[in-house]
This record gives C-alpha cells, sequence and structure tokens, in this order.
C-alpha cells in the first residue's frame, strides 16, 4: 500500500502493484532466507574461512600445549578411556578442518 501511495494510487488498488505478484514475485519468506544465508555466506565467505583457519591452528596449538595433561574420558556419561586434554584440542581442530573442507567444496 506504502508503494501504491508513492506511485499516486489509492491503497488496494492491486491492479498497478500487487503485494505477491509484483513486489515478492511469489516468493515467500520460506523463498528468501535460505536465499538470503547463501548470498551472506557467498558473499562473506573469505572472512568465515579465514577465522575458521584461525581457530583451527589455535586448537592445534593447544593440543601441543596439552599433550601432556592426562583427562577422564567420556562415553555416554559414562567414564571411559582416559585420555590427554591436547587429544581432545586436535579432535576439535579435525572436525573443524574437515568442515572447512566441507564449505570450500561448494
Amino acid at each position: 500500500n506504502i508503494a501504491l501511495e508513492a506511485m499516486g494510487h489509492q491503497k488496494g488498488e492491486y491492479q498497478y502493484l500487487h503485494p505477491n505478484d509484483d513486489v515478492n514475485m511469489a516468493q515467500s519468506t520460506n523463498d528468501a532466507y535460505p536465499t538470503a544465508i547463501r548470498l551472506g555466506l557467498l558473499l562473506g565467505h573469505d572472512a568465515l574461512l579465514a577465522s575458521l583457519d584461525s581457530l583451527i591452528q589455535a586448537f592445534a596449538a593447544k593440543g601441543v600445549e596439552f599433550n601432556h595433561v592426562l583427562k577422564m574420558g567420556r562415553t555416554q556419561l559414562q567414564d571411559a578411556v582416559p585420555m590427554t586434554l591436547g587429544q581432545e584440542f586436535r579432535a576439535f581442530a579435525t572436525t573443524m578442518g574437515e568442515g572447512t573442507e566441507f564449505l570450500t567444496q561448494g
């Protein structure tokens, strides 16, 4: 209606400008949101990948730093084989690296 008034027409004179056909082009928010997310990732993926790479490197460095610190492993809320804190940090780095590879494959 605002657009109609800006064009010099009355509210509801949809033969000149229809909200579904001319403005939304028959797209719902379910169409627009995924497209907006994809466009945002496309436009910002270089910064995202650089930040993820920095985080992966930090986790890998912590893996080396804490390789000697033992911790109790947990599996389904039960005690498991002990592991080092460094192993856990390296697992974070590996998992994030795999996710980054997935993002770069398009």
